[in-house]
């Protein structure tokens, strides 16, 4: 990989993330504001599906960028994966678009809402795949057009969209149409390197590796999605000013996490190369001991000013109250939480991820069990509670086993 550069990769990914961060805080109180508490958890659920449902992909983005990498020289074998993961993309796109269609219809009854829901998870599919070759060449300005097009409609539009007296099938027309613009630069991207894939052949020996190792790792992406979403539906019985703190609470949690996951997706090209790389281990040591300092200091600058920055960034005094309640206890869950997505992408890329798999798994169990356990005597703040003794279980093992990879990597 001469010409993969990781610094030029991180930061194309952290700019995308940062933009998208402070997109969210201007959109977030515009949004709770003109659709009011009860649309707005709508909305948040409906999120919630069309995320999991991306994640019902048989692992194939990971399968297909580290199979890229790892063909890099030979493009013969390079255009039969292309056809191959295309069809493949497409075939789970259409199951994810059923389960997103029953579950909208579910929340909504309208069959406008879940026809374009059902629209934008087949779009979601279709930009995984494209996505896979710009992350396997290390060009991330292409793979951060979905950031920049579809983050902005999910934000700026719809609180503009919102603030105009637009309802949530209008806020998710929005999405589609930027899901559309954002295909458009992909495949101009995808065209340079097979300009005529119309013309290859798929190959179900090439299905099989990458479903092989695809399966290993989408039941650790799944399991994942399923714990970072599940709280929503645990809690969607709840008044919706509850509601609409935790969904608050939990997207202010996972977009300062997201900078972290970044600079894995800018690692996992490096981290798939097959030759023998001493100086991976450095770097993943030099990433953890970086945020871990980063994440205290975030610590020590919410405890100083995280209220008083809520209180003038919503403006509603009982909402403030509640998030800030979540936000006094997920402050330390979030300081395990951006320690492991660097050991997730370190294994996956070495070939285990069923490592990771295995650790999502055993963390979601723990989490949902006691969530269950603790609802009926803290409510609302049972996931909360039932998440940070989760991870802080797990995440040793975690650590221990990308160890043994790394030194097993070296040798």
């Amino acid at each position: 990989m001469a010409n993969y550069s990781l610094t030029r990769a991180t930061i194309w990914n952290l700019s995308g993330y940062l933009y998208l961060l402070f997109a969210s805080l201007v959109s977030t109180p515009i949004l709770v504001s003109h659709l009011g508490f009860s649309s707005f958890t709508t909305y948040g659920l409906i999120t919630a599906t069309l995320i999991l449902a991306s994640s019902i992909d048989l692992g194939l983005p990971q399968a297909t960028v580290r199979s890229l990498v790892q063909a890099k020289k030979t493009q013969k074998e390079r255009e039969r994966l292309w056809v191959t993961s295309s069809n493949l993309f497409v075939s789970t796109g259409t199951l994810s678009a059923l389960i997103v269609g029953f579950v909208t219809y579910s929340f909504t009854s309208s069959v406008l809402t879940t026809l374009i829901a059902s629209c934008i998870t087949i779009m979601q599919n279709l930009i995984a795949h494209y996505s896979t070759l710009p992350q396997a060449e290390g060009h991330f300005g292409y793979y951060n057009t979905r950031t920049y097009l579809v983050g902005t409609a999910n934000t700026l539009v719809a609180a503009f969209l919102a603030f105009l007296g637009f309802g949530l099938t209008s806020l998710l027309i929005g999405q589609l149409v930027a899901y559309f613009l954002t295909l458009i630069p992909l495949v101009y991207f995808s065209l340079k390197f097979f300009p005529t894939p119309w013309q290859y052949k798929p190959s179900w020996d090439i299905a099989k590796k990458l479903i092989s190792f695809g399966l290993r790792n989408q039941f650790g992406k799944l399991v994942g999605q399923i714990q970072a979403q599940y709280g929503k539906y645990l809690l969607a019985s709840l008044s919706p000013i509850t509601l609409t703190a935790y969904l608050i609470a939990q997207s202010l949690v996972q977009r300062l996490a997201g900078g972290v996951t970044q600079v894995a997706l800018a690692l996992y090209p490096r981290a798939s190369d097959q030759g023998n790389n001493a100086r991976l281990r450095t770097i993943y040591l030099r990433l953890q001991l970086g945020i871990a300092l980063l994440s205290i200091i975030g610590v020590i600058i919410y405890y100083l000013a995280g209220e008083p920055f809520l209180t003038w960034w919503l403006r509603d005094t009982e909402l403030v109250h509640l998030i800030v309640r979540i936000l006094n206890i997920s402050i330390w869950y979030l300081l395990v939480l951006v320690l492991t997505p660097i050991p997730s992408v370190i294994l996956d890329g070495s070939g285990r991820p069923e490592h990771t798999a295995l650790m999502a798994a055993l963390t979601t169990v723990i989490e949902i069990s006691l969530s269950f356990y603790l609802l009926p005597t803290y409510g609302f703040m049972a996931p909360v509670y039932a998440s940070l003794c989760a991870i802080i279980l797990t995440t040793p093992f975690l650590f221990y086993l990308t160890s043994h990879a790394l030194n097993a990597k070296l040798r």
